[in-house]
């Protein structure tokens, strides 16, 4: 029996297993009758992404359970974040006001209403981000709200990915620990990200204990700098730590992160600003591959008993390849992959950075200074593997003519044989990136056929750690 022909009750539930759009589309263009029940009653009810308000999208949620329920991914952002590519069910949400909207208080709290009805009937959501800091445009829920919400993520068996991005109401001083203990018991997390000042206040320590407490499958946490009293915290699955800061810190505090660090010996990502007073632990974290900090931090490999035995991506502001690299015994940086750098200014930290990084695959230079376009096609050939370049350096050279940018990057091809991206020197309206020069190499009869086209800036996550260190 050919799969369009089954009831339509069984054909439903096996499309609500598949999670990825890419695969529904796929089956939904194998047959008319496919078409007609994937699009748009599934392919467009697995990923709500918005940073508006929509009261009516919620309204249509909130009736439609059996469209809701299939939901895999809410992300709730700013509204004034404009580097967000909103994604939401259309087809069947009327631009109408709902009924009883009189007023932007009434329309508030029948919104929120409906999103907390909406929560109630996940069945397969894996990742929810709610950020709402400083009050640009997202829910605005009290305190009992906050716990039902937490309640509901709490139900949900298949939730993997969580970011609460904000101030918590339910973790204020006056609360009640054991009232958001009670409605916090998400057992299978394996993402966590913790944005907001209370979870650096005194009072909410008890809470946040509670919430690493129950995190036994936890692989990626990303936390405020500012967190207290968890540093001798262990969570044997950790793999990739964030620590960032919020409004302000002392020595002493960062200090302490290096007992955490010293109980983590499996840390495969660290990404840590300020790290001044954090140095490599005894253990050596020989399993690092991506990391993230400050000079002294690398400065410490020297002295460390064990080192990281192959780093792949660093990110380091302060570097100076041509006067702090650490020995090659402390470090193999001969094996790493991606290299961001805050400023170059001199042709002798571009010799050094080629000698002590031949594996480069992909290289962003934030700033520098003006160099020769034939020592930028000298340092870039020295890479055979590099696919991406990222940074304003050889539109410097050019002094931003597209015409000599033309036959500049014509130069590079011959000579960087698997580059395939540059950074444009155009910004993308109000995303705030660089467009990307995106190289296109076709094998002809007659040879290779190469040209290039200016894309816009893929899409980034801004809270999340990047699963492609730098992108």
């Amino acid at each position: 029996m050919h799969l369009s022909k089954l009831p339509l009750e069984i054909l439903d539930s096996i499309l609500s297993d598949l999670d990825r759009h890419t695969d529904l589309i796929a089956l939904a263009l194998a047959a008319k009758e496919l078409f007609r029940i994937v699009v748009p009653r599934h392919s467009e009810y697995r990923v709500l992404q918005i940073r508006h308000r929509f009261p009516g999208l919620w309204a249509h949620l909130a009736k439609r359970a059996d469209l809701s329920r299939n939901i895999r991914e809410i992300h709730i952002c700013q509204k004034n974040d404009q580097a967000i590519i909103e994604h939401y069910p259309k087809a069947f949400v009327s631009s109408a006001m709902p009924e009883g909207m009189l007023d932007l208080w009434n329309e508030e709290k029948e919104r929120v209403r409906n999103f907390l009805v909406v929560m109630g009937y996940m069945e397969q959501l894996k990742t929810f981000q709610w950020d709402f800091r400083y009050d640009a445009g997202s829910l605005y829920m009290s305190s009992e709200q906050e716990l039902q919400l937490l309640g509901s993520l709490s139900k949900i068996a298949s939730i993997e990915r969580l970011v609460l991005a904000g101030d918590l109401q339910c973790l204020s001083p006056s609360a009640k620990n054991h009232t958001f203990q009670s409605a916090w018991n998400m057992h299978n997390l394996q993402d966590l990200t913790l944005m907001g000042n209370v979870w650096s206040s005194p009072a909410a320590l008890p809470s946040l204990k509670y919430v690493l407490k129950q995190s036994s499958q936890l692989k990626r946490l990303q936390i405020p700098i500012e967190a207290i009293g968890i540093c001798d915290f262990v969570i044997p699955t950790l793999r990739q730590l964030s620590l960032f800061l919020q409004s302000g810190t002392t020595s002493n505090l960062i200090k302490q992160w290096n007992v955490f660090l010293e109980n983590h010996p499996l840390l495969e990502d660290l990404w840590c600003n300020p790290s001044s007073t954090m140095v490599l632990p005894r253990n050596g974290l020989t399993k690092l591959k991506r990391l993230s900090i400050e000079r002294n931090f690398l400065d410490s490999f020297q002295d460390a008993e064990k080192v990281p035995e192959s780093i792949e991506c660093l990110q380091y502001t302060s570097f100076r390849f041509n006067t702090g690299v650490v020995p090659p015994s402390r470090c193999n940086f001969g094996k790493l992959k991606k290299l961001y750098l805050l400023t170059v200014k001199a042709e002798e930290e571009l010799y050094a950075i080629a000698a002590s990084c031949p594996a480069l695959t992909w290289l962003h230079i934030h700033e520098c200074v003006k160099f020769e376009l034939d020592v930028w096609l000298d340092f870039l050939s020295s890479f055979p593997d590099l696919e991406v370049f990222r940074g304003p350096g050889i539109w410097i050279s050019v002094e931003d003519d597209n015409n000599i940018m033309h036959i500049a990057i014509m130069k590079l091809v011959q000579r960087c044989m698997k580059l395939r991206e540059l950074d444009h020197r155009s910004v993308h309206g109000k995303r705030g990136r660089h467009r990307n020069i995106v190289i296109n190499k076709t094998q002809m009869d007659d040879g290779l056929h190469v040209g290039y086209e200016v894309q816009r800036p893929r899409t980034r996550d801004r809270i999340y750690f990047m699963d492609d260190a730098f992108t």
